[in-house]
This record gives structure tokens, C-alpha cells and sequence, in this order.
């Protein structure tokens, strides 16, 4: 009876032995992906940091973009509540920027004065919103103008002149939604409510198959305050989308890049479809991680005719693909953010 006691303590205390092991083990591999994830974004971020500057810098107005400042400000704000601190002079810099560009076409004594590019104000007043840009009469004229383009059934129409950052109709829908949301004052609130309703409809009404179309599709119904029904269908679309390799493709006929993939992942956290650790969503980690090139960026392609002369930001690959690559390293980065804990 003695020998039975003794065989069972020994044998529970085994058991617990290793399973405060495998504990151990477990929080130990959590923690080095955790530091391999935040070693990547943040060279990245770096990078993108310096090359938004140097855009800036070598364009005669001064002006800000989306691929270059506004992503990097939206990737910012995520990074601050990581605990990654950005580089305040490269911060003042890429705000200035941004603030630049709508107070230069919001000027209540011109008209005239916003460029015929429907993209342009929404991704700036969502870049203004993650550095926590104050409202002001500027911002109120952006969303007079952002509100002016609605059609009558809640959707806003792109121009699909540069695909893929100024493409797709779902793609613009939600941002301009998005941005009105963020700066609209208190005396729209009404008209805005009004808006959002006819936008979450469209957009639940929406058949698509394209890739960004569907990640933008959850993010509007994100945003919009969607039933979550509606969301899981999205999310399962986009995941049924994902390729062997862990990433995702822009279009059938491509293989995966950083833009898809870092876009995806981001929709599918952001709605609350995916979270971090849910196997999915590694998956991509796990290819944005290993197509990382040495200097910290992402290489992805171009597909567009080019409408304005090239800027170098130094940026790799140090060609005219470096628009498209900045743009896909800033998505792969926000995706690679939401991955680790937030810290206070």
C-alpha cells in the first residue's frame, strides 16, 4: 500500500515537473517570436520614417502621399501604443506634411482648389487621426468636400487611375466613410448617422471577389458598426484566399506580396475576425517575416502607368517600383504591430 502511495506521488509530481516545463518552454518560444516580430517592424519602421522624410524633402511642394506619410502615420500610431516610440523630428516633419496638403486646397477665400484625386483626403485625414491631429476649419472643409462625392446610395466612386492604392470603389468607400467619421463636427452628426446607415448597406450588399476590394469591404462594415454575420462571411472569403506559402495575392494571376498580405492581415484584425495568434494569421507572420529583405523593406512591383514625375525617397529597391514597396512595407508592418501586446 505503501509502494502504491509512493509510485502515485512520484508520478504526479513528474506530471506537474513537466508541465511546468512545457509552460516554460511555450512562454519561452511566445516570447522570442514576440522579439523577432518587433526586431522586424521595427527596422522597417525606421525605414519608412527616413524615406517619408526624404520624399518630402525632395518634392517641390512638400507635399505628403499616401505611400510614403499617411501609412506611416497610420503604422505610427500603432506603434506608439506597442511601445515603439517614432523619431519626433521625422513625426513633425510627415504631420507637417500632411497638414500642409489640406490647408493648401481649404482655403475659404479660393475655390477650386482640391485636386480631382478621391483617395488623397481621406488617407490624409486617416494618417492626421493616428498622430492625433486636432479638428479644425481645415478638416471641416475636407469633410464637406470627402461628403460632396457620396452617391446617393452611400458609396463613393474612385478613379482606379493607379491601381492598386487608388483602385477599387469598396477601397475608397471605406476610407472616405472612415474619415468623415473621425473629423466630422458635431453640427453634421445628424447628415453623418444618415450617411453611414445608406454606406453600411451598400456595402452589405457588395459581391466581390478581388482581394483589396474584400479586405476594405470588412473594414467599412468594421467601421460602420455592421452585423457581425455579415463580417464573418468577408472573413471567410479573404481566408479561403490565402495561399500555401502564408501570404496573399492582389490578384489570381500574382503570387503574394506584402501588400496583400499586410492589408489582409490588418482588416482581419481590425474587425475582430482574426486575432494574432489564431493560426491564419501566423500563417502570414510567417511570410512577411521571411520575404523581409536585409534593409528592412518589402518588394513589391509596379502595375500602374506613372502620372507624376518620380521622387526618390532612397527607398529600397531604389527604383521607380519604390512607391509600391513603401506602400506594401507600411501594411506589412501594422500587421506585424497588432501582433505583439500593447504596453503602456
Amino acid at each position: 500500500m505503501k509502494i502504491k502511495i509512493l509510485s502515485t506521488i512520484i508520478l504526479f509530481s513528474c506530471g506537474i515537473f513537466l508541465l511546468s516545463t512545457l509552460e516554460s518552454w511555450m512562454h519561452k518560444a511566445h516570447n522570442t517570436k514576440e522579439a523577432i516580430i518587433e526586431q522586424s517592424a521595427s527596422k522597417a519602421f525606421l525605414l519608412l520614417q527616413k524615406s517619408g522624410y526624404i520624399f518630402t524633402n525632395n518634392n517641390k511642394l512638400k507635399c505628403a502621399s499616401c505611400h510614403h506619410n499617411t501609412l506611416t502615420a497610420m503604422a505610427a500610431g500603432i506603434a506608439r501604443q506597442k511601445g515603439i516610440a517614432p523619431i519626433d523630428s521625422f513625426t513633425v516633419s510627415r504631420i507637417a506634411a500632411m497638414e500642409g496638403d489640406i490647408v493648401g486646397v481649404c482655403n475659404p477665400n479660393l475655390i477650386n482648389q482640391f485636386l480631382p484625386i478621391s483617395f488623397a483626403i481621406p488617407y490624409l485625414l486617416l494618417g492626421l487621426d493616428a498622430e492625433k491631429y486636432p479638428a479644425n476649419m481645415s478638416t471641416d472643409v475636407s469633410v464637406d468636400y470627402i461628403m460632396g462625392q457620396a452617391k446617393q446610395d452611400g458609396s463613393f466612386l474612385a478613379e482606379s487611375g493607379r491601381a492598386p492604392l487608388e483602385a477599387g470603389d469598396i477601397h475608397l468607400t471605406a476610407m472616405a466613410i472612415r474619415s468623415i467619421q473621425l473629423y466630422a463636427p458635431a453640427a453634421k452628426k445628424q447628415q453623418v448617422n444618415e450617411l453611414v446607415t445608406r454606406t453600411r448597406q451598400w456595402l452589405e450588399k457588395k459581391q466581390t471577389d478581388q482581394q483589396q476590394e474584400l479586405a476594405f469591404q470588412l473594414l467599412g462594415l468594421q467601421w460602420c458598426g455592421s452585423n457581425t454575420n455579415y463580417k464573418i462571411k468577408i472573413a471567410k472569403k479573404l481566408r479561403s484566399m490565402q495561399n500555401e506559402d502564408g501570404g496573399w495575392s492582389q490578384l489570381p494571376t500574382m503570387k503574394s506580396d506584402a501588400y496583400a498580405t499586410g492589408q489582409t492581415l490588418y482588416a482581419l484584425y481590425e474587425s475582430g475576425m482574426e486575432k494574432s495568434g489564431d493560426a491564419v494569421y501566423q500563417k502570414g507572420l510567417n511570410y512577411l517575416l521571411k520575404t523581409q529583405d536585409e534593409e528592412g523593406a518589402w518588394f513589391v512591383a509596379t502595375r500602374s502607368f506613372p502620372i507624376q514625375p518620380f521622387i526618390d525617397s532612397d527607398f529600397p529597391p531604389y527604383d521607380d517600383n519604390q512607391f509600391i514597396s513603401a506602400t506594401a512595407s507600411n501594411w506589412a508592418v501594422m500587421a506585424l504591430l497588432n501582433a505583439l501586446p500593447d504596453k503602456k
